[in-house]
């Protein structure tokens, strides 16, 4: 009877361990994407709410675009047959494919201040290439769908 609850004891540290494992390897950090991808778009999302006072009904149609914006751009990162510049010219150039699509759901005055925000990040992007520290607030990603 000992060696029986032993041998429990043995299988269900296994189980434990092992469902650990999986539970972080689905949480971004092992390398699935899990949940952690819809969470950087909520937050920023919620993050644009504040900075560009969005309707309840701009964040809803923002949110699948940020959402598309945000698994190509991990695609990207990923892809360990680039080069870092290479990656940060794709990035560049994802970011820009879609702003057409998230100025459609703005009006001219949140454009405005979207295209000021955007500027301020280039330059903290910059700045932090450079060693510099980042001036100004705000999200650190340069990826709008991770934030």
């Amino acid at each position: 009877m000992h060696r029986t609850l032993r041998s429990w004891a043995v299988v269900l540290a296994i189980v434990v361990g092992g469902s650990g494992l999986w539970a972080f390897a689905q949480s971004g950090r092992g390398g699935g994407y899990g949940h952690h991808g819809a969470n950087r778009v909520a937050a920023h999302l919620r993050w644009l709410g504040e900075q560009l006072n969005l309707t309840d009904d701009q964040k809803a149609k923002l949110k699948p675009i940020l959402m598309q914006e945000g698994q190509q751009i991990r695609t990207v990162r990923q892809d360990s047959s680039l080069l870092q510049d290479q990656k940060m010219e794709k990035v560049k150039a994802i970011h820009q494919s879609f702003e057409p699509q998230i100025n459609n759901v703005l009006t001219c005055e949140q454009q405005e201040k979207y295209k000021q925000l955007e500027k301020e990040a280039q330059k903290r992007r910059q700045q932090a290439t450079s060693g510099g520290s980042s001036p100004t607030p705000g999200p650190q990603s340069n990826d709008k769908a991770d934030k």
